[in-house]
């Protein structure tokens, strides 16, 4: 088969996707990346091929643009979260205006009509067998739509979108001959320009490879592929100084890729550093130039690195501070390494943080309510409570337990051949 993956230019979404690229590569199909030019080189470096579709996406600057301007013109920030979890909030009037600010803001920016008209091309020209789509990445069923190409979409963290649209069809239902649908009119509207119309497979694809722990994972009536996740760090170098055990407990403190490089996500890293400097624990730090500038002085038990595999690096931690951030969650679970979670407000970090704290993996402290004295309050007892370590590795094995990539390749061929003989 040809495979086609698609991705929004963020780093950190493809390499959700890498695991899965590669074992169907392994498999012996072809297999590409589509997503925009500033993407290319991230993804040529994880050794897969890449295709450019579209025009520069530079989502930092973009953000940030979209940050600046007013709230009913934005989602972050505007009082509307495909998180929320509070049925006295999910009112009609609440998740209409959800779908309509995320596919008229969020959504749109990532499928512009030059995007989907260069993937609809390649698709066709390359004569692509199935498409695997980011789910934030709506140029890939649209395109795949516009095409014939069955297409199937890859989770990269908590479905709250799926969740959220479970949500808004049941209150449509309610509401007969009077309910506007913002997605379906704005994927419709793309369909429209290649003669195609609007289903319901286009918001949640023919199925979903879901690579979350089962207790992330959101219960819906959908085609749901699970997936063992295989973290992928990017290219990288095991630094020596990883490798012998350290003598003290030791502690990862990161806010992640997109703390670094998307928008403010409210979580300080002075704050976070000064709180750790008088506790009996080696700090790893994973700060960049902009971050360190902003610290006066370095505490003589952190150790700052621009970028430190957290792949390799966890496996000699006995607890990690971050911002719930999906990878970065993946990658403790994977490890059974107890997590301190300090939320950012990206994408439901404070219900991921929620739902591991049910499961007594993590602690969580609102970035409203950070001080030192309460990160050094809980992060001793997050190391000295045998219970997080006990429930950090049963998450650990639960998971483990989910098919590999490889595993799930039969399924995914499976797929594409019926959906070639239903349509032949």
């Amino acid at each position: 088969m040809r495979i086609v993956f698609t991705v929004f230019a963020a780093s950190t979404h493809f390499y959700n996707l890498v695991p899965m690229a590669w074992a169907l590569r392994a498999a012996g199909h072809e297999v590409c990346v589509a997503s925009q030019p500033d993407l290319l080189d991230t993804i040529t470096r994880s050794g897969l091929t890449a295709v450019p579709v579209g025009e520069a996406l530079n989502l930092a600057e973009r953000s940030r643009e979209v940050q600046r301007r007013p709230a009913d013109q934005r989602v972050y920030g505007s009082g509307y979260d495909i998180a929320e979890t509070e049925q006295g909030k999910l009112t009609w009037e609440y998740v209409h205006t959800v779908f309509s600010r995320y596919s008229s803001v969020a959504l749109d920016l990532l499928a512009a009509e030059s995007t989907v008209d260069d993937l609809v091309r390649f698709l066709l020209a390359w004569r692509a067998d199935l498409v695997i789509w980011d789910a934030m990445t709506y140029a890939g069923p649209i395109a795949a739509r516009a095409t014939g190409v069955p297409h199937v979409r890859m989770a990269f963290a908590m479905d709250h979108l799926a969740r959220m649209r479970a949500i808004f069809l049941d209150l449509a239902a309610r509401r007969p001959g009077e309910c506007h649908d913002p997605l379906a009119e704005w994927l419709d509207g793309k369909l429209a320009r290649y003669g195609r119309d609007f289903d319901e497979d286009i918001v949640t694809g023919m199925a979903t490879i879901d690579p979350m722990p089962a207790c992330l994972r959101v219960r819906l009536d959908l085609n749901r592929l699970p997936v063992r996740p295989l973290p992928y760090n990017g290219p990288s170098t095991i630094p020596e100084w990883v490798l012998p055990p350290p003598k003290r407990p030791r502690v990862c403190l990161t806010l992640g890729q997109t703390g670094r490089d998307i928008r403010d996500n409210g979580v300080s890293a002075p704050d976070l550093v000064e709180a750790v400097a008088d506790l009996d624990v080696d700090v790893v730090a994973t700060l960049n130039s902009g971050q360190l500038a902003a610290i006066p002085t370095l505490p003589v038990n952190v150790r700052a690195v621009d970028f430190v595999p957290l792949n390799e690096l966890l496996p000699s931690c006995s607890a990690i501070i971050h911002h719930g951030g999906p990878g970065t969650v993946v990658n403790a679970v994977m490890h059974g390494v107890p997590q301190l979670i300090v939320p950012a407000k990206l994408w439901g970090e404070r219900v991921t943080a929620r739902v591991l704290a049910n499961e007594g993996v993590c602690l969580s402290i609102d970035p409203e309510d950070l001080t030192g004295q309460t990160l050094r309050e809980q992060l001793p007892r997050l190391l000295d409570d045998p219970s997080f370590r006990d429930a950090a590795a049963r998450l650990r094995h639960e998971t483990r337990a989910a098919p590999t990539p490889a595993e799930l390749v039969p399924e995914l061929e499976s797929l594409a051949t019926h959906h070639r003989t239903k349509e032949s």
